[in-house]
This record gives structure tokens, C-alpha cells and sequence, in this order.
């Protein structure tokens, strides 16, 4: 609740208690002064009482005819000049003690202390205080001294009531009007030094906090409130400041937004005219260039039936073996060039969404057998020795068939491209196409196949392997040059193995060879199939291939 409160009303509070506090501190001592003196003066008057009526005691001890009528008994009250006393011995004393616990108190006291004379209580009773006054009686024996009877004195007095009474209301007064002085003055103190500067310090706040940062603290006290104040002032102007500087930015950043603009629209132009451009001059190369390889291949069948039938002893290097060495080279450049298009124009397809994924069920081990059977030949002629590391036991696989095998093919013809014969590198060739299951223990419907190729080539340097998945690069300008190409093939397989919801990787060391992965689920998930769609038509849109605007996913078999 007090966390509720205002700061006024917890300064008045904490405060005000604070000085309701010290006043009653203050006012305790005076009280117990005042009580005090009254008890004192009080003693006094008992003392003068109880000594005038021993001197009166033993005039009648010496003559008791001075009362008229029978002596009181031992122990019992006498008047004397309206005094009422009695004098009780020691034993009767004692005897008493056991039901009076002043008089039990006033024995004891006064037979263990003979430094002390008397003894005085108080009570209140009624609108009066009783005092009941005891006084020892002395005789030496000897060198010893004991108590030999005690004057007991009681006795009733309305003037030490007074005197309290009116002490109290003193100090009640004293209370009351210390408080209301104190109460106002703090009241003024606390709002004019310290609550005034805190509301303007809000009030200020509050403007800033609305936009008005122009507003400033305006406190003149002359302490630390002042200096909060210079200082949320000096802030003002610093975020002024820098406000004004942030207008002026932003307003840079809206005139190089609309050159970016304009620049982006520019190469969005150009782009679609470069996407529009490589497809229909690929395509419209692609068309003669299948009909020279076509005619070159009819050629070059029939100058190697010329050359068959012709006589034995013939001149090898004669027009007609000319001829059959230009064909063969005609044919391997066709072949060459069109499988640059190609790889152009199924970028172009990748980058533009337009690729379907057909699921069907795959038995691996097949597949990579397949895949060893149709790089053989290549691998023979650089008598490069291939084995197949998959063994039978792996799950059927639910993937694009041609796609995987596009990828696999595409790691094995690297490695058989960038790897030496024996006699050349002074190391076996050898090519290892490897599949394996990862994480064995997880659920058959979670678990991931790796497909590696590893050879025994050149290598690939550790700075130039994180590229090696871009479009367009080549490793090194020797390898481009002995070995032609696009530098496409393994950025389409990267593509490739993301539509299949894999992933590619590659490790490799200089002159010991390299390892290119494939790691794959083995049941393609359909939920995630229409999220690549999106962001293959989303890519290609900022690219210029084709509108971004979403279309339905096809099913796909399986």
C-alpha cells in the first residue's frame, strides 16, 4: 500500500512518524523529571510527618496521661497532632510481611541495606494518590546496629494528584504544539524544496515523453535538484540534437533510396532481358548445333567405313584419317557446347521454380550400381579403379530418382576428371562411391542416408572449398584449362539437393584427394515441398525469371 502512495503523502508520513517520534523522546525525560521531583517532594513531607510523630510518640511514652482515654495496643494506629502512624517491632513486622507486599518489601530492604533510612510507595487509588511511607528504628549494640521496630506511615494526598495531572496536560500541550509546528514547517520545507523541483522535473518528463523535446527544466535551488536539472536539460539538447541529425540522415537516405530504386528497377530490367535473352538464344542454339553434331556423327561413321575398306598397307595418316581426326573433334566440341547450354538452360530452370520433383521409391544399392556401370568407361581409359562401399541392408529410399543420379553422376565425373593415373601422380587411382545410414538409432521415418564419393585425386585447397558450390567458379585456372566446362555443375547439384530436401559438403587435402557428400532424409517430407516451391519462385522473382506471385503446389506421386 505504501508503494501506492504519493511522494507527498510518503514524506508526510515517513516524516511526520519521524517527528512524532523525536517529540515523544524529547517529552519522556521532563515526565519522568516531573514525576521525579513530585516523588521526591513527596518523600520529603512523609519524613518531616513520620519524625514529628516520633517526637510526639515518645513525649507519651515517657507520660502516657497526655492521651485522654486507654493507650492504643502495641502495633496498632495512634494520632498524634493529625498525624495517624504506628510503630510495629521487628517480629510484628515480620509477622505482617507475609500479607503486605510493601511492608514484606520494606523489612527486607531496610535490614540488608543499614545505609538506608525509609522507604516510600505510591498508588492511585481513586482520584487520589496514597502514599504509604516505612521508616526504619535503629539501635546500636555494640559495634553492631539493627533494625529494632519500623514506623509505617500511610496517608492520602490530592495536591501530588494536581501536580501530576496538570504535568501531564503541560506535556500534552507541549506534544500538540511542537507536532503542529513541525508539521507545518516540514509541510513547507518538503513542498517547496523538494516536491516543487520533482513535479517540474515530471511535468518536463511528460512533454518529452509526448514529443515535445524542445521543452527544458527550468530549477533554480541552488542544489542537487538543480544539477538533475542541468543535466535532463543537457540530455534534451543532446537528443535534440541528435534527432536533428537523424532528420537530415533520413533525409539522405530517401533521395539514395529512390536512386536504389531506380537503379533496382534498372537491373531488374536487365536482368529479365539477360533471363529472356540466355533462354531463347540457348534454345535457338541448342537447335543447329544438334543438327552439326548429328552431321558431323553421320560423317564421321562414314569416313571410318572408308577408312575400313580401305587396302591393307594404306598410308595411315592420309586424307581420309584427316578427315576422321577433324570429325572427332568437331563432335567432341559439339557435345561440349551442348552440354553448356544445357547446364545453362537448367540453371535457368532451378532459378526460375520451374523444376518438378516426381517421388518414387529407390532402392540405393541399384541405383549406385547403375551409376559405377555408366562412369566405367571413363574410369578405364584413365585406368582409374572404381568400388562400390553400399551395403544391402540400407531402407528403400522415397526420392527423385533422376535427380539423385544427376548428382551422384555429376561427384563421380569430377572425380574421375580431377584424378591422375598411377604413373602420373605416383599414387593408386581409385574411386570409392560410398552410402551409409546416419544416426542408426533414430526412427526409420527420421533417418538421414549419406552418399559420399571419395577419390584419390588433385584436391581442392582449403581456402577454394567453400566456393566450390557457387555458379560459375573453378577451382584453379590449370584445371579450368585442362578440363573445359561452366563451372555450373555442382552449384545445379547444390540446387538439386535442395529441392530433395538435402544437403551437400565437400572435404579435401592437396595431392591425397577429396570427399563430396550428399546427405538426404530417407522419406521426403511432402508438407515441406510447397515452402521450397515458394522460396525457388520467390528467389527467382528478385532475380527478374518470373513473377513472385505464389501458385498451388502439384501433387507429386507417392
Amino acid at each position: 500500500m505504501i508503494r501506492r502512495l504519493s511522494l507527498a503523502n510518503k514524506c508526510l508520513l515517513l516524516f511526520g512518524g519521524a517527528i512524532v517520534l523525536a517529540v515523544l523522546a524529547a517529552l519522556i525525560a521532563p515526565w519522568f523529571r516531573m514525576s521525579a521531583l513530585v516523588e521526591g517532594g513527596q518523600l520529603e513531607v512523609s519524613r518531616t510527618m513520620a519524625g514529628m510523630w516520633e517526637k510526639l510518640d515518645a513525649k507519651y511514652q515517657a507520660d502516657p496521661t497526655i492521651l485522654n482515654g486507654p493507650g492504643p495496643a502495641p502495633g496498632d494506629p495512634v494520632q498524634y497532632a493529625g498525624v495517624d502512624a504506628r510503630r510495629l517491632s521487628i517480629e510484628q513486622a515480620e509477622r505482617l510481611a507475609a500479607t503486605d507486599e510493601f511492608l514484606a518489601s520494606a523489612v527486607e530492604r531496610l535490614k540488608s541495606d543499614p545505609e538506608r533510612l525509609d522507604l516510600l510507595q505510591s498508588k492511585l487509588v481513586g482520584q487520589s494518590i496514597e502514599y504509604r511511607y516505612a521508616k526504619a528504628v535503629r539501635a546500636k549494640t555494640g559495634d553492631t546496629t539493627k533494625v529494632e521496630s519500623i514506623v509505617l506511615l500511610e496517608r492520602r494526598s490530592l495536591g501530588a494528584t494536581r501536580l501530576l495531572a496538570l504535568n501531564i496536560i503541560f506535556i500534552i500541550e507541549a506534544f500538540v504544539v511542537v507536532i503542529a509546528i513541525a508539521v507545518v514547517v516540514f509541510y513547507q520545507i518538503t513542498h517547496r524544496l523538494i516536491l516543487s523541483p520533482v513535479r517540474d522535473l515530471k511535468q518536463t518528463a511528460v512533454r518529452v515523453r509526448e514529443g515535445d523535446v524542445s521543452i527544458r527544466s527550468d530549477i533554480q535551488t541552488g542544489d542537487e535538484f538543480q544539477e538533475l536539472a542541468e543535466s535532463f536539460n543537457l540530455m534534451l539538447g543532446d537528443l535534440q540534437n541528435n534527432q536533428d541529425q537523424l532528420r537530415a540522415i533520413n533525409a539522405a537516405l530517401d533521395l539514395k533510396l529512390h536512386e536504389l530504386a531506380r537503379t533496382n528497377d534498372a537491373l531488374y530490367e536487365g536482368a529479365k532481358m539477360k533471363g529472356e535473352f540466355l533462354a531463347n538464344v540457348s534454345h535457338e542454339l541448342r537447335t543447329p548445333l544438334n543438327s552439326i553434331i548429328g552431321f558431323a556423327e553421320l560423317m564421321l561413321d562414314n569416313s571410318r567405313h572408308e577408312q575400313a575398306i580401305l587396302p591393307q598397307g594404306a598410308e595411315a595418316h592420309g586424307p581420309v584419317a584427316k578427315r576422321i581426326r577433324y570429325l572427332e573433334n568437331i563432335v567432341g566440341a559439339g557435345r561440349s557446347l551442348l552440354e553448356m547450354i544445357n547446364s545453362l538452360l537448367e540453371m535457368a530452370k532451378l532459378e526460375a521454380g520451374k523444376v518438378e520433383v516426381v517421388i518414387e521409391p529407390m532402392n540405393l544399392r541399384d541405383v549406385c550400381e547403375g551409376l559405377i556401370g555408366l562412369i566405367s568407361p571413363l574410369a578405364d581409359k584413365k585406368a582409374i579403379a572404381l568400388r562400390l562401399d553400399v551395403p544391402e541392408s540400407l531402407p528403400l529410399v522415397r526420392t527423385d530418382v533422376k535427380k539423385f543420379q544427376q548428382i551422384i553422376f555429376n561427384f563421380l565425373s569430377n572425380a574421375v576428371k580431377f584424378t591422375d593415373p598411377e604413373e602420373k601422380s605416383g599414387r593408386p587411382a581409385e574411386i570409392i562411391l560410398r552410402a551409409e545410414v546416419l544416426d542408426p538409432g533414430s526412427l526409420p521415418q527420421n533417418a538421414r542416408i549419406q552418399v559420399s564419393v571419395i577419390d584419390s585425386g588433385r584436391g581442392v585447397p582449403e581456402e577454394k572449398l567453400a566456393r566450390v558450390f557457387e555458379k560459375f567458379y573453378q577451382v584453379d585456372g590449370s584445371y579450368s584449362r585442362e578440363h573445359a566446362g561452366t563451372g555450373l555443375g555442382l552449384a545445379i547439384c547444390k540446387e538439386l539437393a535442395h529441392l530433395l530436401q538435402g544437403e551437400l559438403s565437400a572435404e579435401s587435402q592437396i595431392d591425397r584427394g577429396s570427399s563430396f557428400r550428399y546427405t538426404f532424409p530417407v522419406d521426403y517430407d511432402p508438407s515441406r515441398k510447397a515452402e521450397s516451391e515458394l522460396e525457388a519462385r520467390f528467389r527467382a522473382a528478385l532475380m527478374g525469371r518470373i513473377p513472385a506471385e505464389p501458385k498451388m503446389p502439384r501433387k507429386t506421386p507417392g
